[in-house]
């Protein structure tokens, strides 16, 4: 039997020219993974490897029923790798290859089902870029049957989105019969271009035929730029003829003329079932599972240095290590502690499923992704407040009781609305407003002396104030040059910045920002604001915004802080409460009255790393 890493191989279930997917036991976790292998050649290709790392750490943070999360991903003996959960069921191109053509009730239901998974990734900024029917994998059966989208392996950043992104073979990423017209073009992608591949995959549902066909690339590529696609109604008589139109605009050459979103496509084609009069498929529930859902991002293992395109890697030093065996041996750098057992993602099913020709019956497949930003323990939504102590500012409720005597809580407690202004009222201390105020130029801290000469030895300069430390990291989602110093709590920390609302929209109304002089410091004041106002701690497997509480979260698989997420029961104000470690800081941000509708706009606001994520100065 053969091992890579920790992993002992137990069948291969699919190969493709980026690599092979393996039915895996994962002897740390003891558990049976979808372990996706690529090519040892892409590990080679330096633009690849750190396009691997940076795309597989956002897609490991979506959260969405319907793609499974990662477990851990990162290098082995030179290989990159993916650990998914193994989903037990086939894909959408073995179906058709067996079944033939869908029901529109059925077809639009798997459709229906991977838009979810689309949009939800799309809101993470990732494109997928590779949807096909073998990349979605069915399991269950008629109104219970339920959808995966998987292999995110190419997805790409929104903030890096270029054409069809030749690796150094020149081999173009994604498959070019479900290809939009602009990746052909080199242009800029956006969503559109996963619009258009599921437009695609649902002509081939309904029909059992791609919508173009030619023998080569340059007549496929020919028909998606120029060709009008036939209407699906055309191709199997008795199909609504209500769903051409929608397929058509679906696969619009221009991107402006196309669905805006893959739900509102999905919404389209139901739409058209009702005024057919064909009855569509209510959404099913997600099937249960036996492994403990993750709560945080998934470990990273490995990465060595990317060479030269073509050229070796070398090792970065890493704090622990593990050891390698079969497929290449050798050693796998950088294992920290193992992360608590995780639902996890699952790549192709059988053989050839995401990777090449359609895949056969049976298999197992796993898609990628897990949980936002990622939490560690969490627990139940917190309860309310206590009877209030301090007043308020005029015209808001009183405060409430500070834990622990004579300190004030800073939790946000009540946002009111001044004109159009949003207020946030932190516990009677802190009122946050949209400021003002010119920040004080940072000045170098280095100490420089003369030679000793007839001229005075220059003074030190005088070391930064702890406000423009705060202000110099807060984070990019932020206006730091409009931040104002925001009133202290009495609980130890060097600087308060409010700063009003997020540049990036939709997200946080406003916003404070803390400092403190140790990490100690920082997650005592965590601690005891989140438990004296009765947020619980979220019991493993829980996640924001599902459920409401407090715990750690990760990135990279190692803990950066805690994270607090609720909804106060009274005003229905949405609370994001999370803290950095590295930099000893702490950031309250709040939607007014938004509820838990406001609770998932800050959570993926959140999990856009630019908008959250304290800056090194």
């Amino acid at each position: 039997m053969e091992q890579f890493g920790a992993y002992r191989i137990e069948a291969l279930l699919g190969r493709g020219g980026m690599g092979e997917v393996y039915r895996a036991y994962d002897t740390e976790h003891d558990r049976v993974v979808a372990l996706k292998v690529l090519s040892q050649h892409l590990a080679a290709d330096a633009g690849y490897r750190e396009r691997f790392r940076r795309e597989a750490h956002l897609a490991a943070r979506l959260n969405e029923p319907h793609i499974v999360p990662i477990h851990r991903y990162g290098e082995i003996d030179g290989r990159l790798f993916l650990d998914m959960r193994l989903v037990p069921g086939r894909d959408v191109a073995a179906v058709l290859a067996e079944e033939g053509a869908m029901t529109p009730a059925r077809a639009v239901s798997v459709i229906s089902q991977t838009a979810r998974a689309l949009d939800s990734a799309h809101a993470d900024g990732l494109v997928h870029r590779d949807v096909k029917p073998s990349n979605i994998i069915v399991t269950g059966s008629g109104d219970d049957e339920f959808v995966y989208l998987v292999d995110f392996g190419i997805a790409r950043s929104t903030s890096d989105a270029q054409g069809p992104a030749l690796t150094q073979t020149g081999a173009a990423l994604g498959s070019f019969d479900y290809m939009a017209p602009e990746r052909f073009l080199e242009q800029p992608i956006d969503r559109r271009v996963d619009v258009y591949a599921l437009a695609c995959v649902l002509f081939e549902c309904l029909t059992a035929q791609r919508p173009f066909a030619g023998d080569g690339l340059a007549t496929l590529m020919f028909a998606h730029l120029n060709t009008e696609p036939p209407a699906v109604s055309s191709v199997r008589p008795g199909l609504p003829a209500a769903l051409d139109d929608v397929i058509r605009r679906g696969l619009a050459k221009d991107p402006a003329e196309r669905y805006a979103t893959c739900g509102e496509f999905a919404a389209a084609a139901r739409a058209a079932l009702k005024e057919s009069g064909v009855e569509a498929r209510p959404v099913p529930a997600a099937p249960p599972t036996s492994i403990t859902p993750m709560p945080f991002i998934p470990h990273t293992v490995g990465f060595s240095q990317p060479g030269a395109p073509g050229g070796p890697a070398t090792g970065y030093p890493q704090p622990l290590a593990g050891t390698a065996a079969g497929l290449g041996g050798g050693t796998a750098t950088g294992y920290g502690p193992p992360p608590p057992p995780g639902a996890g993602y699952g790549p192709p099913s059988n053989p050839g499923a995401a990777y090449g020709p359609p895949s056969n019956p049976g298999a197992a497949y796993g898609p990628t992704s897990n949980p936002g930003s990622a939490y560690g323990p969490t627990s139940a939504p917190g309860g309310g407040y206590g009877p209030p102590s301090d007043p308020g500012p005029p015209g808001f409720p009183p405060a409430a009781p500070a834990p622990g005597g004579g300190r004030r809580s800073r939790l946000p407690l009540v946002l009111g609305a001044a004109a159009v202004v949003v207020v946030l009222v932190v516990v009677g201390v802190i009122a946050l407003t949209r400021g003002g105020g010119t920040p004080t130029p940072r000045v170098a801290s280095d100490v420089t002396t003369a030679p000793v000469t007839t001229e005075p030895t220059p003074e030190p300069t005088p070391a930064p104030e702890p406000e423009e430390d705060l202000r110099a990291i807060i984070p990019l989602g932020f206006d730091g040059a409009g931040c104002r110093t925001g009133d202290p709590s009495n609980d130890g920390e060097l600087a308060v910045l409010d700063c009003g609302a997020s540049t990036a929209q939709p997200g946080p109304q406003d916003s404070s920002f803390y400092l403190y002089p140790d990490a100690e410091t920082l997650d005592g004041v965590f601690l005891r604001d989140v438990t004296g106002a009765g947020i619980a701690e979220l019991p493993a497997g829980t996640l924001c915004p599902d459920a409401q509480g407090y715990g750690y979260w990760q990135a990279d698989g190692e803990q950066v802080g805690r994270i607090a997420c609720y909804v106060d029961e009274g005003t229905q104000n949405a609370f994001l409460i999370w803290t950095e470690e590295e930099f000893n800081a702490e950031a309250i941000v709040a939607i007014a009255g938004a509820g838990q509708e406001g609770l998932v706009t800050l959570m993926e606001w959140w999990r856009q790393n630019a908008n959250s994520d304290f800056v090194r100065p």
